[in-house]
């Protein structure tokens, strides 16, 4: 046996007649009836925090795989040829809004303001189609759909540079 083994056995009985006082055990059974309120608290907060989380998670994932710059397709996206029809439609677009910036405006504001207004509707119509698009890939009412689009802004654009010019 071990010597401190030895010691409790042989002074068994002055261990056991001393007992702590009547506050000790007041004050424990308070602190356990605490705990288990701040346990309970406790819980509830982290289900919140834990709901909280999977919240932000599952909003961060939708805005992850919806609105990251390359999620969306475009002709180039489709084939090489596409990418070369796309290519001069964009260029003829930018080609006729850079003419335009280029002139000067009589009364610049409500006029600027009114080009803009209906370039954004057009530029509204060609996201709609990129989103088709993107779910239909090789539908080819989708693609005139867009090449026509082009079309419409250059054409567009061009009766706006001839009407601005004869001004």
């Amino acid at each position: 046996m071990d010597k401190l083994e030895k010691i409790i056995i042989n002074n068994r009985n002055s261990f056991d007649n001393l007992e702590p006082n009547d506050e000790h055990l007041e004050r424990l059974e308070a602190r356990l009836n605490n705990f288990n309120k701040n346990n309970n608290y406790s819980f509830a907060y982290f289900l919140k925090a834990a709901s909280v989380t999977i919240l932000i998670a599952i909003s961060s994932l939708f805005i992850y795989n919806n609105l990251k710059p390359g999620n969306t397709k475009t002709l180039s996206n489709i084939s090489p040829e596409y990418h070369d029809v796309e290519t001069y439609y964009l260029a003829q677009v930018n080609s006729k809004i850079k003419q335009i910036n280029n002139i000067n405006f009589q009364d610049n504001n409500s006029q600027k303001e009114l080009l803009k207004k209906e370039f954004t509707g057009l530029n509204s119509i060609y996201i709609n189609l990129q989103k088709e698009l993107k779910t239909n890939p090789n539908d080819k009412r989708v693609i005139n759909a867009i090449i026509n689009n082009y079309q419409m802004k250059i054409d567009i654009l061009s009766n706006i540079l001839d009407f601005l010019n004869t001004i």
